[in-house]
């Protein structure tokens, strides 16, 4: 009687211990998912925060890049919130260029390409330039809205001398929406983008010309016999803070056409 009593006693003993080292097991488990949880806001509090830090850092560098003399150049500057910038100023020319920065031109805006040097015309140059366009998501041949439509493009191409420069114009269309256009060719590959389509535009002391896709927009490039003048600059700026790096690219085209060389009632808006 008094061994079971004390066996009793000693069991009951056991399942407190027990039940106490259970409940410190979970309270602990408990406090390390606390902990690692704060830990893992924090870390990802603190990326976020150099995340940011870094692309305002290269924005500014991209800010000061466009504010400097045309030409190539490199700028780097630390700022006060422990960040820092490099940035890379390149002149965009030569006989293989992707338009506007290879961003998408827009539909009956259009984009020029300076087949003479910027601002005053001189030094006009002879040659054919090709025009590529258009993507395989752009496979339809309507005139109504859409990303899927099919673009046609006008080239307006500006010659000769700039007191009395010859204009002509040609329209490319690959569906037979436009009377008298001329048919596309297949495409090819600028700068390791693929196109559709392609022109083909030959011009004699060419001072100018702008493409302006119709129906849609599209991203565009060109191949030239010739090595063209600049066409803008191209901007990169990586921005730093702490390991996180960030870049941004930045095209700054030279300004749009002058009115008073290339009146606005000469293009099809």
């Amino acid at each position: 009687m008094v061994s079971n009593l004390i066996f009793s006693k000693n069991s009951q003993k056991g399942q407190i211990l027990l039940i106490v080292v259970l409940t410190m097991i979970v309270a602990l488990t408990v406090g390390l998912s606390v902990a690692s949880r704060t830990v893992t806001n924090l870390k990802i509090s603190n990326q976020n925060d150099e995340s940011q830090k870094a692309f305002s850092a290269a924005e500014a560098g991209i800010e000061q890049a466009i504010n400097a003399a045309s030409g190539t150049a490199v700028l780097s500057n630390e700022l006060g919130n422990s960040s820092q910038f490099s940035t890379t100023i390149a002149a965009v020319e030569g006989t293989s260029l992707l338009l506007n920065g290879g961003e998408k031109v827009e539909q009956d805006s259009g984009v020029d390409i300076w087949l003479s040097n910027y601002p005053n015309y001189s030094s006009p140059t002879t040659g054919t330039i090709t025009i590529f366009w258009g993507d395989d998501s752009q496979n339809t041949c309507s005139k109504a809205g859409g990303n899927s439509i099919y673009p046609s493009i006008e080239v307006v191409t500006l010659s000769g001398s700039v007191s009395d420069p010859t204009v002509s114009k040609n329209i490319f269309d690959g569906c037979a929406r436009i009377a008298g256009a001329l048919s596309a060719q297949g495409g090819g590959s600028v700068s390791s983008k693929n196109f559709n389509y392609s022109a083909d535009i030959s011009f004699v002391n060419g001072l100018l010309m702008r493409v302006i896709p119709v129906f849609n927009s599209s991203e565009m490039a060109i191949t030239s016999s010739i090595a063209l003048p600049s066409q803008g600059k191209l901007i990169e700026s990586v921005g730093k803070s702490g390991d996180t790096v960030r870049k941004i690219q930045y095209f700054v085209s030279h300004p749009q056409l002058p009115l008073e060389i290339f009146p606005y009632s000469i293009i099809s808006q």
